[in-house]
C-alpha cells in the first residue's frame, strides 16, 4: 500500500485550510530540521517503556502488542510484540522517505477478528534543548482484509515540559476490505510548543465499517484532516471527535466523507472544547456522487465557548449531487448553563469542580460512545486535565463568554 503523503502547505484560496494560520505553519516547517541519528543522550531516560506506558493509559487498564517510533523512527526498545493473534503482522514499512524513516505497517489476513486494541505510538521530542525544531513525520498503514476486525490506537505524544518545539507531519492510510470493520482511535497529545499536521485517509470496501474517535488535545498549532472514500456498497462510517483548546492553541479539524457508492451510510459528530485564547475550528464537507442511491449521511458540531477571549468556528457543508438521500447538517455554539452552574453551586460543589462536571457532561456524548473501556478511562482523564489546565491559564476577569448561537440546518 503507498503511504498517502501531507504534501505542501497551501494557500488560503484552498477552503480545506481556511481557518488554519498558513503563515506561521510555513515558517514554522521553514525553520524545523530533520532529527539526528539516535536520541540525544540528554533525553535517553525520558525515553523510557514508563512513557510509552503513560502516553497510552496503562494507568487505565491499557494493555497489548505496541509499536512505537520516535521522530519516525523506529524504536525497536519500546516496542513490544507479545501476544500478536495469528493472522495478525505489525512490523515497519518503507516510506520512500531519504531521512531514514520508517512506517507502522499493520495487517490483518482475511477472517481474522482482533478485539483487544493494537497500540501504535509517535512521539516527538525535541534533539536538543537549543536545536531547531525537528520536523518528525510519522506514518501509518493499516490493512484489514475480508472479513476482519481490528481495533487500534494510534496515538501522537511528546515529553513533558519540553520547550523545544517540534513539527510533526503525521500521515495514516487505512484501506478496509470487504465486510472489515475497523474500530480507531487517534489521541494526539503531544508537547504545547508542538505543531501537528495530521491527516488520515480511509478506503473502504463493500458493507465495510469504520468507527473513528478523533481526540486533539496537544500542539500550539494542531490538525487534523479526515478524508473517508465509500468506494462500494453497503459501507459505512461514524467518525466522532472532541477537541479541547485553551490558552493560545489553533485547532483546526477537516473531515470529508466522500459517497461514491449507492446504500453507504456516514455519521459525524463531533465536539469542541475552547477557552482562554483558543480558537478551535471544524470544517466538515458530505459529497454524495451522481448516479449513487440510498446514502444516508448525517453531520454534527458542538462547540462549547469559556471565554469572551476564545473562538469555535463551524462549517458544515453538503455536497449533493444525487436525488436519492437523506442528508443532514448542523452547528452549534453556546457557553456553560448559568443556571445549572448555579444549582452545583449552591449544593456547595466548589466552581472549578462544576464547571469540570459541566464540561465532562458536554463531551460525555463522544466519551461515553467509546466501546473499549480502558481506553474510555483514558480518554476521560485526558479531556479533564487538559479542560482544567486550560481553565487555569483563563483570565477570571474574562471569564464571560460570547453570547451562545446556533445555526441548524437541515
Amino acid at each position: 500500500m503507498t503511504v498517502t503523503a501531507p504534501g505542501p502547505v497551501p494557500t488560503v484560496r484552498n477552503e480545506r485550510w481556511h481557518y488554519a494560520p498558513l503563515d506561521e505553519i510555513s515558517a514554522r516547517m521553514s525553520r524545523s530540521v530533520a532529527p539526528s541519528d539516535g536520541a540525544p543522550a540528554s533525553l535517553s531516560t525520558s525515553l523510557s517503556p514508563s512513557l510509552i506506558d503513560a502516553l497510552i493509559g496503562a494507568a487505565a487498564g491499557a494493555t497489548g502488542p505496541r509499536i512505537v517510533f520516535v521522530n519516525g523512527r523506529y524504536a525497536a526498545g519500546l516496542s513490544d510484540g507479545e501476544g500478536l493473534p495469528a493472522g495478525v503482522r505489525v512490523g515497519v514499512a518503507d516510506t520512500g522517505l531519504d531521512n531514514g524513516s520508517g512506517a507502522a505497517a499493520v495487517t490483518v489476513d482475511d477472517r481474522v477478528r482482533v478485539e483487544e486494541p493494537i497500540h501504535v505510538v509517535h512521539v516527538a521530542v525535541p534533539d536538543a534543548v537549543d536545536a531547531p525544531s525537528v520536523l518528525s513525520r510519522a506514518r501509518t498503514i493499516v490493512e484489514l482484509g475480508d472479513d476482519t476486525h481490528l481495533a487500534i490506537v494510534e496515538t501522537f505524544g511528546g515529553l513533558d515540559g519540553a520547550t523545544t518545539p517540534t513539527v510533526t507531519e503525521a500521515s495514516t492510510t487505512i484501506r478496509l476490505g470487504d465486510r472489515a470493520e475497523l474500530v480507531h482511535y487517534r489521541i494526539q497529545i503531544e508537547a504545547p510548543t508542538a505543531t501537528h499536521l495530521g491527516q488520515t485517509h480511509v478506503d473502504q470496501g463493500a458493507g465495510s465499517a469504520l468507527r473513528m474517535t478523533s481526540v486533539t488535545l496537544g500542539g500550539d498549532i494542531a490538525r487534523n484532516a479526515v478524508d473517508v472514500h465509500l468506494d462500494a456498497a453497503d459501507a459505512q462510517t461514524e467518525l466522532i471527535g472532541i477537541n479541547v483548546t485553551g490558552g493560545h492553541q489553533r485547532h483546526d479539524t477537516v473531515v470529508t466523507v466522500d459517497h461514491a457508492a449507492s446504500m453507504c451510510a456516514s455519521n459525524q459528530r463531533f465536539t469542541g472544547v475552547v477557552d482562554d485564547h483558543g480558537r478551535g475550528s471544524f470544517s466538515g464537507e458530505i459529497i454524495v456522487r451522481h448516479g449513487t442511491s440510498g446514502s444516508d449521511a448525517h453531520q454534527a458540531s458542538r462547540n462549547l465557548v469559556l471565554d469572551r477571549n476564545a473562538e469555535a468556528d463551524a462549517r458544515p457543508w453538503l455536497r449533493i449531487l444525487a436525488d436519492d438521500v437523506r442528508c443532514t447538517h448542523g452547528a452549534t455554539v453556546g457557553r456553560l448553563d448559568d443556571d445549572a452552574l448555579h444549582y452545583l453551586r449552591s449544593r456547595g460543589i466548589p466552581f472549578a469542580a462544576a464547571r469540570a462536571m459541566l464540561i465532562d457532561a458536554f463531551v460525555g456524548d463522544v466519551t461515553d460512545s467509546i466501546e473499549h473501556e480502558q481506553v474510555r478511562h483514558h480518554v476521560r482523564a485526558l479531556v479533564a486535565a487538559t479542560a482544567s489546565t486550560a481553565s487555569d491559564q483563563s483570565n477570571a476577569s474574562n471569564a464571560s463568554p460570547h453570547p451562545a448561537r446556533s445555526v441548524e440546518q437541515p
